[in-house]
């Protein structure tokens, strides 16, 4: 087997691991080539890049690994984040990255062995667990050395990436920061639960700040687009040999869509409010799901409106409420109605203690604060 056949046969299996297919849309992204130029590995900050003689050294789980460590400088867009530490120390700013990535990863296997660091070496320090890369070039460039943790294995192509002009490494970050939510979003449609959860291999990257609008058009149009196979129409075709299908998800139907307005005293005729349905609208617009329910609620269910053939209208909702906030009323109310919706949508300020519930659906939280849902996706809404 030549060394791209095999890097092609990790990349399936890492495609069809459990928790490890969130990777999945960021290594079926840009290219992967074997090079005999290239002495262990490298990135772009798009495509990777591997040393031929270097793979024929490694053991699968040891090429997994190898795989899922460029990966991940890809996801965490290092190159375009850290290029003012390469400027100012290109050594220390590689290997902050290698301690952050490579900890990273060990952490997210547990000891699995599906993955394993190479033999031959690699940046790693317990110390620097939880750290940021900034956090961990810091400490190397106080302490005038490369930690405790012993060499790389790979390389960084910060001056290829920084070839890249303003515009085009906007429209890469946005490219990239889309592959990461899609791969969070495949791996919570091949799991048992189909509410999912963002606790993953991306961690706090899914927590970062990031525009509200963007994340809730594509929780609708990619999670909720058809489960038919109208969402799969236009699959990779990279992987289709290897019985692999990444999904382009543009599908164009979908079922019912719950929309769970939390109409408690602090939440009524919020601005927060205005603002997430009138966005809302847009989306629901775009992909015309069969019915739209609306739910008001607080301590209790206290409006339900419905709206047929996605004609979802701000100016004719009608919420009703104003009192204190329990959110697991909204799903006990879909289950004792025996209603069974595509996914869930919930807009809140976060202020329900303990009473968050339990989701048998796919689950958008829209929260209007720092709290974070126990379960599903949660997305911070500022205005």
């Amino acid at each position: 087997m030549s060394p791209l056949d095999r890097i092609r046969r990790q990349h399936v299996s890492i495609m069809h691991h459990k928790m490890w297919c969130s990777f999945g849309p960021i290594l079926a992204s840009g290219r992967t080539e074997v090079r005999e130029d290239i002495p262990t590995a490298c990135t772009d900050g798009l495509n990777k890049f591997y040393g031929e003689s270097f793979i024929e050294k490694l053991s699968d789980p040891e090429l997994r690994f190898v795989i899922l460590h460029e990966a991940t400088h890809v996801a965490y867009l290092h190159l375009d984040m850290w290029r003012g530490l390469f400027d100012e120390n290109p050594k220390l700013a590689n290997q902050a990255a290698d301690y952050f990535v490579n900890i990273s990863l060990l952490d997210a296997d547990k000891d699995a062995g599906f993955i394993r660091m190479p033999q031959i070496g690699g940046m790693l320090d317990e110390k620097y667990r939880g750290w940021s890369v900034r956090q961990i070039y810091d400490d190397l460039k106080k302490n005038g050395g490369s930690g405790s943790g012993g060499g790389g294995f790979d390389e960084h192509m910060w001056d290829e990436a920084h070839g890249r002009s303003a515009e085009e490494r906007e429209k890469l970050t946005e490219e990239i920061q889309r592959l990461v939510r899609q791969g969070e979003i495949v791996k919570r449609q091949r799991s048992k639960d189909g509410a999912g959860s963002q606790d993953g291999v991306f961690g706090a990257l899914l927590e970062a700040k990031v525009n509200w609008r963007e994340v809730l058009r594509d929780f609708v149009s990619e999670l909720c687009a058809g489960k038919d196979e109208s969402s799969w129409r236009k699959p990779n075709r990279r992987y289709l040999s290897d019985d692999v299908y990444m999904p382009t998800l543009q599908g164009v139907t979908m079922g019912e869509l719950v929309v769970a307005l939390d109409t408690s005293g602090s939440c009524f005729g919020s601005a927060m409010m205005t603002a997430f349905v009138s966005e809302l609208q847009g989306v629901i617009e775009q992909v015309r799901p069969s019915r739209v329910r609306v739910l008001y609620w607080d301590t209790r269910v206290a409006g339900d409106q419905v709206f047929d053939d996605g004609h979802f209208a701000v100016a004719t909702l009608k919420p009703k409420g104003g009192g204190g906030t329990r959110a697991d009323v909204v799903f006990d109310y879909l289950r004792d109605n025996r209603i069974k919706p595509e996914a869930v949508i919930v807009l809140t300020d976060g202020e329900i203690g303990n009473s968050w519930g339990k989701s048998d659906w796919p689950t958008l939280w829209a929260i209007a604060g720092k709290r974070k849902a126990p379960f599903g996706t949660t997305i911070r809404v500022e205005v």
